[in-house]
């Protein structure tokens, strides 16, 4: 926005000065022309008046004067067409015949330019006659080449144009200043907008810049409120429902245990351990819902040492992996793990994607971290009959299961993967594995430790 107004502003500066400048520039070219020449005719008449009241000896030393007074050559012709002063000291008493000295000593004032076959460029001169004893006794010419009139000319032009050159940068400062004193204000603004998706307090200010830009930053501010007062109602309910349910699950599965426990009877028994796998999987199926709360919430991320969390939880985990009868594969690359990932955040993806895989793998269950440049890819994988390719992405999406699903699960775990890969800046994906099973590849932004 800034570039774009100072680009507009000193354009229109700039046209606006050209107009200004061309026709400026075209009055003083023709007004230096006459004033030049209207000099020299003023120097020519003055040394032709001033030669008028001195004896011819003098003259020689006049003509050298007025040369260097003026920068002209200055030539004396008396009446019989022979040189007898030259400011550029070149051989006297010769013939000097120029149609200007004819005209002067003819009694007229003579001024015009012509070429010069002697010098070779045009000549701008002024000859004017010699006067004594109301005579005409010789005349004086004053010549300078017209390349000294163009020069002026030029060096006017220049100045004409540096000046112009001056307003537009100045115009080009000014422009800059107002347009960042605009600018400056709404990148704030846009910055606290960026930055609301990592934190909801960021507020902008409301005293800065134009009546537009606090009037945006006015609504912003509201808008955040609002965002900020319904997430952190979401994270109560959370919190709530998490305390209000596992407090009576915990109640009916110690019960269920006691009456496992105390019973006699092998059906009460078993029917007590099916209950008490119904609760424990009434109660994971909370904490998915209650974790994908909380990624609704876009909890700020953390940097997160994936290699720690990935350890930790193979060995919690590889208990009941191995109780099924399968093996736990964990394989870490080099170099630093640490991604961005909000808190708990790694953890639960692990758990999700370890118990998915146990619920579908033959034999073994893969789990791989490696770093591929800026991201941190955590992959999971099994030996089980895999996903159809149809089924792949859909697998991701709240409540959905794919074609060959066992029975009893919720279809949340895997959109839990996703969405807190996402809400971190990554992605999961589903392909088939080497052993043609399935195998989740999540991504995570690296982070320095």
């Amino acid at each position: 926005m800034t570039r774009r107004l100072v680009i507009a502003m000193t354009l229109l500066v700039a046209a606006v000065a050209l107009a200004l400048a061309i026709p400026i520039a075209l009055i003083v070219d023709s007004d230096q022309r006459a004033s030049f020449v209207s000099q020299l005719e003023v120097d020519t008449l003055t040394t032709a008046s001033l030669m008028g009241s001195q004896p011819v000896s003098d003259w020689p030393a006049t003509a050298l004067a007025v040369s260097q007074r003026t920068g002209s050559r200055v030539v004396v012709v008396d009446d019989q067409g022979v040189l007898v002063a030259d400011s550029d000291q070149t051989a006297l008493d010769r013939s000097f015949d120029r149609p200007e000295i004819s005209a002067a000593l003819g009694g007229t004032l003579s001024s015009d330019v012509r070429y010069s076959n002697t010098l070779g460029v045009d000549l701008r001169y002024v000859a004017a006659p010699i006067v004594q004893d109301q005579a005409v006794v010789a005349a004086v010419r004053l010549s300078l080449p017209e390349s000294a009139v163009n020069d002026l000319v030029w060096r006017t032009r220049l100045s004409l144009g540096l000046f112009v050159l001056a307003v537009v940068v100045a115009a080009a400062l000014i422009a800059w200043v107002v347009a960042y004193s605009i600018a400056a204000p709404l990148r704030e603004v846009a910055q606290v907008a960026d930055g609301l998706s990592d934190d909801l307090e960021l507020r902008a200010e409301e005293d800065r810049g134009p009546r537009e830009v606090r009037s945006v930053a006015r609504a912003l501010n509201r808008t955040a409120q609002r965002l900020s007062a319904i997430l952190h109602r979401q994270e109560r309910v959370a919190a709530d429902a998490s305390h209000h349910l596992r407090t009576p699950l915990t109640g009916v599965r110690l019960r269920l245990e006691a009456i496992e426990d105390i019973s006699q009877e092998e059906a009460v028994r078993s029917e007590s351990a099916s209950a008490i796998r119904e609760v424990d999987r009434l109660s994971r199926r909370i904490e998915q819902i209650l974790a994908l709360a909380r990624s609704d919430t876009g909890q700020p991320a953390a940097r997160v040492d994936v290699e720690a969390v990935v350890r930790n939880r193979a060995e919690a985990l590889r208990p009941t992996v191995e109780a099924r009868g399968l093996r736990l594969d964990v394989s870490l690359g080099a170099g630093p793990l640490w991604a961005l990932a909000g808190p708990g955040v790694m953890d639960r993806v692990v758990d999700e994607l370890v118990g998915n895989a146990s619920t579908y793998a033959r034999s073994r269950i893969g789990v791989d971290v490696v770093r591929r440049g800026d991201v941190i890819e955590l992959s999971v994988e099994d030996d089980g009959p895999g996903v159809s390719e149809e089924d792949r992405n859909r697998i991701f999406e709240r409540f959905a299961r794919g074609q060959g699903a066992e029975p009893g699960g919720s279809g949340l775990g895997l959109a839990l993967v996703r969405e807190s890969a996402q809400a971190a800046g990554g992605e999961a994906v589903a392909e088939t594995s080497l052993s043609g099973g399935l195998r989740v590849t999540t991504s995570w932004p690296a982070a320095h430790r």
